[in-house]
């Protein structure tokens, strides 16, 4: 007669045993849903991770927080840096392509399909501990705010590892900014996946690469596409073609989300969400490189400056923006480019016979004199 000894893999439920061995799930319904849990859970990274030793460190001292939010800008490593967090101890649900969170989050945990899925997903979690990582939020952080309060106050034992480009703003979330690499490690990065398209590759000048990484933001993405294009550029000739780098950087890895192909496409995920008001504002203060402050906002822009400052800080909130300090603003390059590239299309439709290649200034105001 088998005796109620050991615990349920899946709902910790007491199991049998036989002489034989013992049952690592209580029912076939458990093991469907391990089955599924294996299915979705995604394999270990196939290339080297370089450069966050010391943000995993730093990641460890909120070990005991319910919303960790990994917030940055695009291509800045968030959903790597979870992924090594995290450890194999997650259940990751990809949120880029998802309308329905909470079903998304259900089919990831092998639940089945049920009306309604909050319900679902409360009833399976309630007595478990467990670690959700929602990967790339962005998108849908309104959905994946409504959906965890509930969801945290009804399952004690869930602990939520969420990457965004901006934050979910739910009780109790923490903010992890993910900044760029240090050069040190942007040049190590480049320098690895630069030798692995090109064995035996010697790169030479560091200064040239320590150019390149900068000019690069240090951001993983913009350094792994570049690092492809060593079989047919010198890090040299590569580095003054930079200004060019939306064309240059698309050859990303074929099984990459496509947000991930090139690097006009991951920013571009950012500004198509925007509203029309912030899309203005981001391609007018492209104009503005090296930072600048308000009033210089409000004069590229042509709007209120109360306006002005809402918006603004609507973008440093997006990740594509940041606060230098006695209230100055600054860009990524890359970022910056990219709002000139749009800027330059919105001139082009505007002005009949318009050449965006010739956009030197567009304003919708006078001149000024200098940034502010």
């Amino acid at each position: 007669m088998a005796d109620q000894v050991g615990t349920c893999a899946i709902c910790g439920t007491a199991t049998a045993t036989s002489r034989r061995r013992q049952a690592r799930y209580c029912s076939n319904a458990c093991r469907q849903r391990a089955y599924r849990q294996r299915v979705n859970e995604p394999v270990t990274a196939l290339d080297s991770f370089i450069g966050r030793e010391a943000e995993l460190v730093r990641l460890g001292r909120f070990a005991g927080t319910r919303v960790l939010t990994l917030v940055g800008p695009a291509g800045v490593g968030k959903s790597r840096l979870a992924k090594e967090f995290a450890a194999g101890r997650w259940t990751r649900v990809e949120l880029d392509s998802v309308t329905d969170v909470a079903s998304a989050c259900a089919a990831a945990l092998g639940e089945p399909a049920g009306e309604p899925a909050l319900s679902t997903l409360v009833h399976a979690l309630a007595g478990r501990e467990t670690v959700l990582v929602l990967d790339n939020c962005e998108r849908v952080a309104a959905e994946c705010a409504a959906l965890l309060e509930p969801l945290l106050l009804g399952c004690p034992g869930l602990t939520v590892i969420a990457t965004s480009r901006e934050p979910l703003r739910v009780p109790g979330e923490v903010l992890f900014a993910v900044q760029p690499l240090s050069i040190t490690n942007a040049v190590e990065l480049f320098a690895d996946r630069a030798r692995a398209n090109h064995v035996g590759l010697r790169l030479g000048d560091r200064g040239a690469l320590a150019a390149l990484c900068t000019r690069l933001d240090r951001l993983p993405l913009a350094i792994e596409l570049a690092a492809r294009l060593v079989t047919v550029l010198p890090v040299k000739e590569l580095l003054a073609r930079l200004d060019d780098r939306l064309e240059l950087l698309n050859r990303g890895n074929r099984t990459a989300a496509e947000r991930h192909q090139s690097l006009r496409a991951a920013i571009g995920w950012s500004y198509d969400h925007l509203s029309v008001d912030e899309q203005h504002v981001f391609r007018c203060i492209s104009q503005r490189p090296g930072g600048f402050g308000l009033d210089g906002a409000v004069q590229a822009c042509d709007l209120p400056s109360d306006r002005v400052l809402v918006l603004l800080s609507a973008l440093v909130a997006k990740s594509l923006l940041t606060i230098t300090g006695a209230g100055r603003f600054e860009q990524l390059e890359s970022v910056r480019l990219y709002g000139r590239e749009r800027l330059a299309e919105q001139f082009a439709g505007d002005v009949p016979g318009g050449r965006a290649a010739n956009l030197k200034v567009v304003r919708r105001g006078p001149a000024p004199a200098a940034n502010h």
